[in-house]
């Protein structure tokens, strides 16, 4: 039964990106990694690109590939930082302000059910996200002890105002504490 689910969620996550895509594409001319570091920056100006990665969770060279391209179109500009002259630290432009970053999220797949069975799946994911969590802090705990912290940090200084403490609750709620 777990190579089933599994499967089952592979082909969710598989549809979920496709129909993402095809959305983003229709509703803006950035790629989704563009549009997730343009909506970080927005929140809050100045991250480095190794603090973009762990926030994203992807490789500092897939960040870069982002940043170049928007570097290119005129939304960011990268300058020294000021404690290490190695690092950079991106900032948007006037255009990557005032960049209107449309939602290609379907909350709507979640329609088909009902609110007990929404409460039911919500359990069930907050069961799994910490079984993984688990799993992958047994691998490397000193490793993930110090990204789950630096990422933490970042989403905390990003979400802390008040607009945003919502997501920041759901993204560090009761299933990962």
């Amino acid at each position: 039964m777990n190579e089933k689910l599994y499967h089952k969620l592979n082909l969710i996550n598989q549809m979920i990106e496709h129909k993402s895509k095809m959305n983003q594409n229709q509703i803006n001319n950035l790629s989704r990694g563009q549009g997730r570091i343009l909506a970080i920056l927005q929140a809050k100006d100045g991250f480095s690109s190794k603090d973009l990665a762990i926030l994203l969770g992807v490789s500092v060279s897939s960040v870069n590939y982002l940043l170049n391209k928007l570097e290119k179109s005129g939304f960011i500009i990268k300058v020294p930082s000021r404690q290490d002259k190695r690092v950079l630290i991106i900032n948007l432009t006037e255009k990557g302000r005032n960049y209107k970053i449309k939602s290609s999220v379907g909350y709507d797949i979640f329609d088909c059910l009902d609110d007990d069975q929404k409460q039911d799946m919500d359990e069930y994911f907050n069961k799994v996200i910490y079984e993984l969590r688990e799993l992958v802090q047994k691998e490397n705990p000193e490793k993930f002890d110090k990204q789950y912290k630096r990422r933490k940090e970042l989403l905390q200084d990003i979400l802390s105002r008040q607009d945003n403490i919502y997501w920041f609750n759901l993204i560090y709620g009761e299933a990962e504490e």
